[in-house]
């Protein structure tokens, strides 16, 4: 019988691949293009992104941890 993975178990496995800090493009990588770069920025735009958000030269990125939260939070179950 196979095993499933479970949702907990696949924010386990990004929270350990992650580096501590996400650009939008990383995380649109990590999280197989689920979420856009675009779609972050809109949502940064109106408020609705991830928090803290930060900036070096151009490049918006945030932490690790605040990343993953958002995204459980944003996860819709079937």
């Amino acid at each position: 019988m196979q095993d499933q993975i479970t949702i907990e178990q696949i924010f386990q496995n990004l929270s350990r691949s992650a580096p501590e800090i996400l650009t939008r493009k990383k995380l649109h990588e990590l999280t197989g293009g689920l979420v856009s770069v675009s779609t972050l920025a809109n949502l940064d735009s109106l408020g609705e992104g991830i928090k803290p958000r930060m900036r070096i030269g151009g490049k918006t990125f945030y932490p690790k941890a605040a990343a993953i939260e958002w995204l459980k939070n944003r996860c819709e179950f079937c």
